[in-house]
């Protein structure tokens, strides 16, 4: 009996930014990120000076659909990294948003073609009836759109790297 391995539906890409990950572990991410991609990628580390002993890197990374989920999957068995993984809204099928803090842990948000985070019926339902003040109701609905993993990362996402600012092209909250 020959099993089907599932590839995804299609292609899609996106882009990985970690912005802290120790040395010791910078040769075993490009390795899980070659492994998971099946294609090899080769990350431009530079020195993180917000996080002394860390570094940083960017890349664009093309892939079939899911492959942002399995490169966050994979990336988070690092905790102590700080990351975002965007993959792309292709074929009619929503892209995604993974950001990763050792404080916060992983974050995952649906986005669009035209990159807002969609939230879906339930879960603002969810918010408004679990929470019986305003104020609960605001903050779970930042939490929902990722606010407390943004205003995390901000600080990493304005350090510029080969002199091109990292923020430029970022979905905000």
């Amino acid at each position: 009996m020959s099993l089907l391995h599932p590839i995804g539906i299609g292609p899609t890409h996106g882009q990985i930014h970690i912005y802290s990950a120790p040395k010791p572990v910078l040769t075993h991410i490009n390795w899980s990120l070659n492994e998971v991609l099946g294609n090899p990628i080769e990350l431009k580390w530079s020195p993180q000076p917000l996080a002394v002993g860390t570094w940083r890197a960017a890349v664009t990374w093309h892939g079939t659909l899911g492959a942002g989920a399995k490169i966050a999957s994979t990336l988070r068995g690092w905790h102590y990294l700080r990351f975002e993984v965007h993959e792309s809204a292709m074929n009619g099928s929503d892209g995604s948003l993974f950001m990763f803090t050792p404080e916060l842990g992983l974050y995952r948000a649906s986005v669009g073609p035209h990159g807002d985070i969609m939230m879906n019926e339930h879960q603002i339902t969810s918010a408004i009836s679990t929470n019986l003040k305003e104020s609960d109701v605001i903050a779970q609905l930042e939490k929902l759109l990722g606010k407390p993993w943004d205003q995390s990362l901000e600080p990493f996402r304005q350090i510029e790297i080969d002199g091109i600012e990292e923020c430029a092209g970022r979905i905000s909250v």
